[in-house]
């Protein structure tokens, strides 16, 4: 729908009103014989039913073509000519009903899409940095490298890099998350995105416009859009056979008949206009594209990109859906509930220092909680100790070389396997305890030494997590939830989303 203007469709137009007043007088006919004469109201519904459809049938044969609407203006047509003015009336003013109901749907899909467009910036202030100017740029003329000032409430003209100012931005269209996202120096920032915090960003620009995060949507967008999906597809190879042998079969019986008498022609020519009527494609042919365009910017709007019809549909046989935990099922959102060294091997400082070199390099949502605790404790960056051959282990932890040491930071899994789960020794029973209430429980070892360190985050599940989880099993989709976390963490998490203990599956 690109270019295209959404129209105002608030209500029925005027003409539609006025055929539908005029076929329910019509109808009133069939009262008595003294009512006959509203029969003649048909022809005034007629009137301000049918143009509209006339004129895009018009269009269609000009294209040499014959769709939905030349079978309902034949149709009208020739119950005029019969003398079915009330029937006449039907066709014109359903079919009026229907075109308003097909241009509603198609001005939604175009409103949704057309609030997607909507993104792009239509300008940038370039900042000059040596002499502090500030110059308003359409935003497809700023090139990459720019450095663009970004005020509160105005969107980013392109992704990039923040190299002054702390502010929270809106990126709700691209990642589907109503939480703002706070952004400081070095940090990366999407185009399209708004600045809604209080203090400006300065951003240099790493991409065009034409290449930015929201001109990558809109792109994806439009061309899952000509994307049709194998519904789409015999749908519309049937209607292209169909069509014209219902027409065919119609024009036969309209008028075939009447060489042989007068009677049974009018007879089988009003049988034929039906025919027409009943075995109309146009439900099938309209509303399969207009349901997938809809579904199509809809998701978009939510920040959840599909790849065309054939994707969407597919979405409509998925039998299992698998979540991981955190992050997914729970907000990701880690509090820190215990702390504590384990033996005698490291002081709490020396702990500490080892826990932030080892999760300063991850990405994973525990890791920015420890971090923060541990320079709420006074420790910052150690810079005195090396750490090198930092390695992920997947579903366990990490593990790298500092000081000629070799670390470990992960679940009860990893620590199994390195056999030093039973240093812990009486600080067993604890974790247990932390881990049957639901925290998260890891661990921080040294080889050679064992366990020196434990600690216990809590998570908080989405609020929508469990109503999602209850609508997919109600609709027959099996949910299954993966978590690297513990079984207490894991199943406490499955019971508030009501997911029984049989579908989860954790360390």
């Amino acid at each position: 729908y690109g270019g295209m203007t959404p129209k105002n469709n608030s209500g029925l137009q005027l003409n539609v009103i006025l055929s539908g007043l005029f076929w329910s007088v019509s109808i009133l006919s069939f009262l008595g014989s003294k009512w006959e004469y509203l029969r003649y109201a048909g022809l005034l519904s007629v009137l301000f039913g049918l143009p509209p459809v006339a004129l895009k049938a018009f269009r269609t044969i000009q294209r040499r073509q014959f769709d939905a609407n030349c079978m309902m203006v034949t149709v009208a047509i020739g119950a005029l000519l019969l003398g079915e003015f009330d029937e006449a009336a039907s066709v014109a003013f359903f079919f009026s009903v229907s075109e308003y109901i097909e241009s509603k749907a198609l001005s939604r899909a175009r409103e949704a899409f057309s609030s997607i467009v909507s993104l792009r910036p239509d300008h940038a202030n370039v900042f000059h940095p040596q002499t502090g100017d500030i110059i308003i740029s359409p935003a497809e003329r700023v090139p990459v490298g720019s450095f663009i000032c970004v005020r509160t409430g105005d969107k980013i003209a392109a992704d990039g890099v923040v190299i002054e100012g702390e502010s929270s931005v809106d990126e709700s269209f691209l990642i589907g998350e109503v939480i703002p996202v706070i952004k400081k120096v070095n940090d990366t920032v999407a185009g399209g995105s708004i600045n809604i915090g209080r203090t400006q960003l300065i951003v240099k620009t790493t991409c065009s416009t034409e290449d930015s995060s929201v001109s990558r949507l809109i792109r994806l967008v439009e061309g899952a859009q000509t994307n049709h999906s194998p519904t789409e597809r015999l749908v519309d190879n049937f209607a292209r056979v169909y069509t014209p042998v219902v027409v065919f079969m119609s024009f036969i019986m309209v008028t075939a008949p009447w060489f042989i008498s007068i009677e049974l022609g009018r007879e089988w020519c009003l049988k034929g206009l039906i025919i027409i009527v009943i075995a109309c494609p146009c439900a099938l042919t309209i509303s399969t594209p207009i349901t997938y365009a809809a579904g199509l910017a809809a998701t978009a709007q939510k920040g959840i990109i599909v790849k065309g019809g054939a994707s969407l549909e597919a979405l409509g046989s998925v039998e299992k859906i698998i979540f991981d935990k955190t992050g997914t099922l729970t907000k990701g959102e880690f509090v820190l509930s215990q702390l504590h060294t384990v033996g005698e091997h490291l002081s709490r400082q020396e702990m500490l220092e080892f826990l932030h070199l080892m999760e300063s390099p991850s990405s994973h949502p525990l890791s920015a909680t420890l971090i923060r605790a541990v320079c709420e404790e006074g420790v910052k960056n150690p810079k005195h100790r090396k750490m090198t051959n930092h390695i992920l282990l997947k579903g366990e932890g990490v593990k790298a070389d500092v000081d000629g040491e070799l670390v470990y930071v992960g679940n009860k899994r990893l620590f199994l396997r390195l056999e030093m789960y039973d240093t812990l020794g009486t600080l067993k029973d604890q974790v247990e305890k932390w881990s049957s209430k639901g925290g998260t429980v890891g661990f921080i070892g040294i080889e050679g030494k064992g366990i020196v360190g434990v600690f216990c985050v809590t998570d908080a599940v989405r609020d929508e997590a469990r109503d999602v989880v209850r609508s997919l099993r109600e609709g027959g989709v099996e949910v299954l939830m993966l978590t690297g976390d513990g079984e207490g963490a894991a199943h406490s998490v499955a019971k508030q989303i009501d997911l029984p203990e049989e579908f989860v599956h954790s360390q």
